[in-house]
């Protein structure tokens, strides 16, 4: 018998499981989050904290993510621990160092001053790409679902997409192709992608790289307290409105109970809960092991396509010291060294520890045929990062004092003495933590969507980076108010019925 019962069970506790958990509890339903296994965000290392993955926002000016800011009441608090204004990306190429202004002026003095040989073309591209800014604009800010599934959610996103120049696939302009192939500017915008979004470079339609690429000039930036702080900031949005959540707890088994909802059996406690719905927020592959009807998930396959992983983001993290960094190295850039070679760009962040300290976080993606993730350590991950920084840092070995990756397996180094570096949480190291970037059959909703949110079986519904990939941050909101929005669709009725006045009379 469950000891519980709840409006909604979300699996998870990542980007799109969580905010539509916030959407969903903001709305009246009563729900519980599950962590579902899901590794904390950050470890200390030292007396040094550290997020396995930091959080880039690539979007934050999308009217979809500032209406769920606005209905979860948290932006003010996003706003506030946003950067100084200002603060421009960086691509650190071989030969140059673009900054990437918001302002049309300022980037075009900056072309001017890299790479005049193409700032006619460029111009061209930067102006077409506001264009089409306002016109993606229109279509996520309608409030649809994506990717749209039934008749009138097909009429509807079929009529607000005649108003931009892509076709339902999102092929027609393609962003940055006016230069020369080789180019290091086309190269280096092409090889942020992989970095912002959940997709290849290769896998991405003209519509989701035109997108990626006006966010990476005008709209990308990170939070001083990371994603630890965003994602406690969502813990206690949806506590406050009366829900729930363990992260700590696990689903072990989900057994449907006809049209009376699910009984969920959790895996520390064999407690079981029940719940009308259910949102998997974490990989496709993992519910496949909580449910016994694996053969509706098989037909969900066949028509969409099994996706299978292509890549792995790691990262190293590396202390140095302070006036050791250069001034003009911003928070946030893109080491590429070598052109035409994606797996070998980094995606830097910095972070000032203290007034003598400077945290470094070097990001890249490893090519799936390179891991074992069972035993053998990645040795080759440390030797690329410090290549690559010290590109950009000039006598770094003067200046470092250790080096780290929670995800090639080996331990903590201090590069000054054999000091020993106490880690917070040894037993979640090695390359099997490292998220997954898949490759997938077939996509839609303007190239943006690969899989569906409504999946065969009954009142379970998908909610993670596999539904829309293409778009990254933005397209994590776009997951979640879809899966909140369909599940909110079942309530309107008894929603009605509780406001209405037979409600207020009591007998």
């Amino acid at each position: 018998m469950p000891t519980s019962f709840y409006d909604v069970v979300v699996l998870g506790t990542h980007l799109e499981p969580l905010v539509c958990a916030a959407l969903l509890a903001r709305r009246g339903l009563r729900v519980l989050v599950l962590g579902q296994g899901v590794l904390s965000p950050s470890y200390k290392l030292g007396e040094i904290e550290v997020e396995r993955h930091g959080l880039t926002i690539a979007g934050n000016q999308s009217p979809l993510v500032q209406s769920v800011f606005d209905e979860l009441a948290i932006k003010q608090d996003i706003r506030q621990h946003m950067p100084e204004r200002g603060r421009p990306f960086q691509l650190l190429l071989s030969d140059h160092r673009i900054d990437l202004y918001d302002d049309d002026d300022q980037w075009l003095a900056e072309l001017a001053r890299e790479v005049p040989e193409v700032q006619r073309q460029a111009t061209d591209i930067t102006r077409t790409l506001g264009e089409v800014r306002e016109e993606l604009d229109a279509v996520v800010g309608r409030g649809l679902t994506w990717p749209p599934e039934t008749f009138i959610e097909r009429q509807q996103f079929s009529l607000a997409a005649t108003v931009q120049r892509f076709d339902h696939q999102g092929q027609g302009w393609a962003s940055w192709n006016q230069l020369p192939t080789q180019h290091p500017l086309r190269t280096a915008f092409e090889e942020c992608l992989p970095h912002l979004s959940g997709l290849l470079s290769g896998q991405h339609s003209d519509a989701s790289r035109a997108r990626l690429h006006d966010h990476l000039l005008r709209d990308v930036t990170q939070l001083s307290g990371g994603w630890t702080w965003f994602q406690q900031a969502l813990f206690s949005r949806i506590r406050s409105w009366g829900s729930d959540v363990r992260p700590r707890d696990r689903a072990e088994r989900i057994r449907p109970e006809g049209r009376r909802g699910h009984i969920i059996r959790l895996a520390r406690s064999d407690e079981e809960i029940g719940c009308a719905q259910i949102v998997h927020g974490t990989p496709i592959g993992e519910l496949t092991q909580l449910v016994s009807e694996r053969a509706s998930l098989a037909s969900l396959f066949e028509r969409v396509g099994e996706p299978y992983s292509r890549a792995y983001r790691c990262s190293v993290h590396l202390l140095v010291v302070r006036r050791g960094v250069p001034e003009a190295l911003e928070p946030l850039g893109l080491i590429c060294a070598s052109t035409g070679n994606n797996n070998k760009a980094f995606l830097l962040r910095s972070r000032v520890v203290d007034e003598d300290q400077v945290l470094f976080t070097l990001s890249r993606l490893v090519e799936d045929h390179l891991i074992d993730t069972g035993s053998s350590p990645l040795r080759f991950v440390r030797k690329d990062a410090l290549d690559a920084l010290r590109s950009v840092v000039p006598f770094l070995e003067e200046h470092l004092l250790w080096i780290d990756s929670p995800h090639d397996g080996l331990p903590p180094t201090p590069w000054r003495g054999d000091t020993e570096l106490p880690c917070s949480d040894p037993w979640s190291r090695g390359p099997y933590t490292m998220p997954a970037v898949y490759e997938y059959p077939t996509r839609r909703a303007l190239g943006v969507c690969a899989l569906p949110t409504r999946i065969p079986l009954r009142g379970i519904f998908l909610c993670n980076d596999q539904v829309a990939p293409g778009l990254g941050f933005e397209g994590a909101f776009l997951a979640a108010t879809s899966a909140a929005r369909i599940i909110g669709s079942f309530y309107r009725r008894q929603d009605w019925l509780r406001r209405s006045p037979w409600a207020r009379r009591t007998v």
